[in-house]
């Protein structure tokens, strides 16, 4: 590393160096400059069964939480800059208190679920507001753990895709190909996502597994392009399962 680097990592590390305030929220003064440094926000829903089958193949102990329902589950929200992955860990001095979750927690653990660890969800939620969360708060309506997550919670109720694929009429229990999912997602609401897929080793069966739409900085819609895996991972000469149950592994 010469001089050159050195001085740009110290201008770097300066940047994070930031208090975190006592009601949570950061002003004007504590932010960091990120402003351009994501172009949009990926609002991320799993869908349970499937992850618990991602969990299950990777060890015979792992045990999984589902959700009472048969519905799908906020991931997270990541600013994210075009054409790349992150930003992440925007800020190692904010912290994660479970105790300012307190007016919503009910409700995340209905709709924002640790399929891993559905007991103990605050270490989910805690990797969510670390990893991303610290790379929203110049944003009014991100700048606190509590306005993150009920965001959150307000973008599942306007968006949750068991509400988007039922009217398209894709259901679980049956298998489809991923252009169906990504067109009925453009038809409902009019706008370009990506479809994530799982792939079973054994049976080389993929099964659905994420579906990621996109938002400006004001919470408006727009379209995944420039977004990591646009528009899908999923193998198009294969039909994509939509699982009803998790498929036994053991």
């Amino acid at each position: 590393m010469d001089l050159l680097d050195i001085w740009k990592y110290l201008l770097f590390l300066i940047g994070f160096l930031e208090e975190y305030p006592k009601d949570g929220a950061f002003n004007n003064n504590s932010e960091i400059n990120s402003s351009k440094s994501f172009d949009v926000i990926i609002f991320t829903q799993s869908w349970p069964k499937t992850v618990c089958f991602d969990w299950q193949e990777s060890s015979e102990s792992h045990k999984c939480s589902l959700p009472a329902k048969s519905q799908w589950s906020i991931h997270g929200l990541w600013p994210t800059e075009l054409h790349t992955v992150g930003p992440n860990y925007c800020n190692n001095k904010i912290k994660f208190d479970a105790k300012r979750l307190q007016n919503i927690r009910e409700e995340l653990k209905v709709k924002w679920i640790d399929v891993h660890d559905g007991e103990h969800p605050e270490s989910f939620w805690k990797h969510e507001w670390i990893k991303h969360g610290t790379c929203s708060i110049n944003l009014a309506h991100l700048n606190s753990e509590e306005k993150y997550f009920r965001t959150g919670l307000e973008l599942f109720d306007k968006y949750a895709m068991n509400n988007v694929l039922e009217k398209v009429n894709i259901l679980p229990g049956k298998e489809y190909p991923v252009e169906q999912f990504l067109d009925g997602v453009l038809d409902v609401l009019g706008v370009e996502s990506v479809v994530v897929c799982r792939k079973n080793r054994k049976t080389q069966e993929q099964y659905i597994m994420e579906i990621r739409v996109c938002l400006d900085k004001d919470l408006n819609l727009v379209n995944c392009h420039g977004i990591h895996d646009f528009p899908t991972n999923c193998n198009r000469t294969k039909n994509v399962i939509y699982l009803d149950t998790p498929p036994k592994l053991f």
